[in-house]
């Protein structure tokens, strides 16, 4: 019953995406974040969401397009000529890179379907580019961040309560032992960059017990980083808590978020957790963290031989033992892995995207924060416009030492503030909204719609 249930919601969401776009957009990440077809695999097995949801969406947005419907000036920031240019070197890199055809028992992922798998995220970023370009749209796919890191919050700690934790815990996978989760870094990295949307999001709330009961998931969201024993996730938490305690405008609660989480720490992190914790700065004494400087010394000679095509897409692992007589791994560093499988221009092109995002939020939020007090949807925008900063800011802490170049999540943040900046700049050019007096501005309920 269930297999047929999920068949006619994803044959009833293709339909409508042909109509309107946008709703496959927001199914889209809805699919690639939840990862419904992991949790529950026994009803999707022989479904392929994705492409059930992206080849219509698809087609709705070309014919949008070609009926002078979407605004293409959307696509006019720096930004999207960035991600352009990662996914054109990426392909190059297929066709070109020298070790892409080579046969090794140290190939990783298949190149094939590596590049079936970036041109999926390409394609779904550009249309949602096109079209979130409504606040409101903006704000369903937000829902789809709070909605998924919730759920999976409640997932990793029911596994740990019904005792199925055996060690590291990775994310929900597929039958196949797959899926984006199933590496525990990649698992932690979503609560990095999820609980500073259950932050901001909870504030569009004025009733306090609705917002604290969002801010309450927070706590369980670091424990589930706790059970993955990820390194980079604890980094990472530690990173955004700090960060969002600065940049809160509830100051003392903001504040307290930190202590809260070294209490949390030293009170649910597990033995493995604070052992692993406990080498993060001694990589000449832990195995994992010294072979993590092999692999970047490779990538540096890889660079270095192969500057504009790189090895290969998804070659890192055959050409590794040409660089080095370690054992082969991956490179544990997102920029160095990308440039060291598609060049200079591809590294390049990701460093300067997630620099141009990180300012342009940045002076985005400022402007934006003036505004907040008067106009609800200049709210909506400026706590959207924080949780995304803080998001792409902790995901940046952790790619300096997970492999996260294919990290579907990372891409959807970039969408999201795409759309951000895009709709912040446009309010601001519509010039100063009207005065409102504090008394109406404190009688208005705000609530969170998508």
């Amino acid at each position: 019953m269930g297999h047929v249930l999920v068949l006619i919601a994803l044959v009833a969401a293709g339909l409508v995406s042909l109509i309107w776009p946008w709703i496959g957009v927001v199914g889209g990440y809805f699919i690639s974040t939840l990862t419904p077809q992991n949790v529950w695999w026994w009803d999707f097995q022989g479904v392929h969401p994705a492409e059930m949801i992206l080849v219509p969406t698809i087609v709705g947005a070309l014919v949008r397009l070609a009926l002078g419907r979407l605004d293409i000036r959307a696509l006019a920031a720096r930004q999207h000529l960035w991600m352009a240019v990662l996914w054109l070197f990426l392909v190059l890199s297929h066709y070109l890179g020298p070790y892409a055809d080579v046969v090794s028992k140290y190939r990783f992922s298949d190149p094939d379907w590596v590049l079936w798998t970036f041109n999926k995220i390409f394609a779904l970023y550009f249309i949602a580019v096109l079209c979130i370009t409504e606040t409101k749209r903006l704000l369903a796919l937000v829902v789809v961040m709070v909605v998924s890191v919730t759920y999976l919050t409640y997932w990793a700690n029911y596994q740990y309560l019904s005792h199925h934790v055996f060690g590291r815990l990775h994310g929900p996978v597929n039958v196949d032992d797959t899926g984006i989760y199933s590496d525990e870094n990649s698992f932690a990295m979503l609560f990095v960059v999820g609980i500073p949307f259950l932050w901001y999001s909870a504030q569009l709330f004025k009733g306090r017990i609705l917002r604290y009961a969002g801010w309450l998931i927070i706590p369980f969201g670091w424990h589930s980083v706790f059970l993955t024993a990820s390194r980079a996730g604890l980094l990472g938490i530690a990173f955004t808590t700090l960060l969002l305690a600065v940049r809160s405008k509830y100051r003392v609660l903001g504040l307290l978020l930190v202590p809260a989480l070294v209490i949390a720490y030293f009170w649910q992190a597990g033995s493995l957790m604070r052992e692993r914790a406990a080498t993060i700065d001694e990589y000449h004494e832990d195995a994992s963290a010294e072979t993590r400087i092999w692999s970047w010394e490779a990538a540096s000679r890889m660079i270095a031989a192969h500057p504009l095509t790189g090895v290969g897409l998804a070659s890192y692992g055959p050409a590794f033992p040409d660089y080095s007589n370690k054992k082969p791994r991956e490179a544990h560093d997102t920029f160095l892995q990308i440039t060291a499988e598609s060049g200079v221009f591809a590294g390049g092109a990701y460093a300067l995207l997630v620099l141009g995002l990180l300012k342009g939020l940045w002076r985005n939020g400022r402007r934006l924060r003036a505004r907040s007090a008067t106009s609800r949807e200049d709210l909506y925008l400026y706590l959207t416009n924080e949780a995304t900063l803080v998001a792409i800011a902790g995901f940046v802490v952790c790619a300096m030492f997970a492999s996260l170049q294919m990290y579907e999540v990372f891409y959807f943040l970039c969408a999201i503030a795409g759309a951000t900046l895009y709709l912040g700049n446009r309010r601001l050019a519509e010039g100063p909204v009207p005065a409102v007096s504090a008394a109406a501005v404190a009688s208005e309920e705000v609530r969170l719609t998508a």
